[in-house]
């Protein structure tokens, strides 16, 4: 098989975390003898045409200079750039034609298009048209919970997912919200992202640090002003203990000013965005991950961490209940900062609790989310198309 990704996120040089998840599939699909190929977004200083692991990448350029490209300027996505970035409104015109262009030239030599996010599977529909290959679209999070917001995407979005041929939704959550979208139940497919087992695993013998982590883009749907709201009551309980916080974005200069204003002092740590091992190390010394988001899709950082044997606290939102039970962390009401202080200072105050749930959290994730295991998913639900 050769299989055509699509995708506005993905790494733009070794190292990088943005659309990391992306990559992780793509690569064990490979890994496993097919054919891939991706066209993702082009960033200032990454390269526009490269070869990976035998994974052909291009990314087309859209605008020039080529320093004044933005559609990938925040990890956050494409909706908060879109609100957040004037020039991004006018990029996104030649962007999806370029886009659309390199879709058809490139899906003559493949079998199949796979769409991550509905504006790129809008841009696939003509190579869809052009050529008759079958168009399956994986819907992420932000392009059902945020676009659908307002009428227009609400609209684009249910014609695109309509004419794709199947849905792969990456929790249940997003399967029933596209469905709800017009989208036929026997054509959508429930398959989560995929994590790298190996690369994301328990650390050195010596243990977790007093840490709790966050890990993620800096904007208001991830919730990190509530779990700065609930610092004040976790340090008193557990002084030794400080927050860090793993990403950048839109409302990291107001989140710094709360936490100043709520006199965290030396409680908290805003390291910026970071390269994959280095946030890797940072989960692996934690003591727990905390994931206080108001929606999310299905939350990549929960799986990362728990393949690290970190257990996590997050909120009961979205897809996050397909990956957090009862066995492997504690799920709070979102936008709720007592109960979020109150799960995380039962988990640091139960050592035997916390150490049942590490050594479960890794089993967890082995078993159902390893990346081998999504890869033979991904590459069933192909076969099926192509028949």
């Amino acid at each position: 098989m050769k299989i055509l990704v699509v995708t506005t996120a993905f790494p733009r040089w070794p190292g990088d975390g943005h659309g990391s998840f992306i990559w992780e599939a793509v690569r064990a699909v490979a890994q496993q003898g097919v054919q891939m190929s991706v066209i993702a977004t082009h960033s200032p200083g990454a390269a526009t045409h490269e070869r990976i692991e035998g994974v052909e990448i291009w990314r087309p350029r859209y605008w020039w200079p080529e320093r004044m490209e933005v559609l990938r300027k925040e990890a956050a996505g494409l909706p908060v750039i879109w609100r957040k970035y004037p020039l991004a409104r006018l990029q996104i015109v030649p962007f999806a034609a370029i886009y659309a262009l390199a879709t058809a030239r490139m899906v003559r030599s493949a079998d199949l298009i796979h769409a991550h996010w509905t504006i790129p599977a809008a841009n696939a529909l003509l190579a869809r048209a052009l050529y008759r290959r079958p168009l399956l679209v994986t819907v992420h999070g932000s392009d059902i919970d945020l676009v659908t917001a307002n009428p227009a995407g609400a609209w684009l979005t249910r014609r695109v997912l309509r004419r794709c041929d199947r849905v792969m939704a990456v929790s249940r959550h997003l399967a029933g919200a596209t469905a709800a979208l017009g989208v036929p139940a026997g054509r959508i497919n429930v398959i989560p992202e995929p994590v790298d087992s190996g690369l994301f695993a328990p650390a050195a013998p010596e243990g977790s640090a007093p840490l709790l982590v966050f890990a993620g883009s800096l904007v208001p749907r991830k919730g990190v002003t509530y779990l700065l709201q609930a610092m004040p009551p976790i340090l008193r309980a557990f002084p030794d203990y400080r927050l860090v916080i793993v990403g950048d974005g839109s409302q990291r200069a107001e989140l710094e000013r709360q936490a100043q204003n709520l006199a965290l002092g030396q409680g908290v740590t805003f390291t910026g965005a970071l390269s994959q091992s280095d946030v890797r190390q940072w989960m692996q010394r934690a003591r727990l991950l905390v994931l206080p988001s108001i929606e999310e899709g299905l939350g990549v950082v929960l799986l990362e961490a728990l393949a690290c044997g970190t257990p996590v606290v997050a909120s009961r939102v979205g897809g996050i209940p397909d990956i957090v039970t009862p066995a492997v962390g504690r799920l709070v009401a979102p936008g709720d900062p007592g109960q979020l202080a109150e799960a995380v200072c039962a988990l640091l105050g139960d050592q035997p609790a916390w150490a049942e749930m590490s050594g479960r959290a890794r089993e967890r994730i082995v078993a159902e989310y390893d990346s081998e295991r999504i890869a033979g998913r991904h590459i069933a639900l192909y076969r099926s198309m192509l028949a």
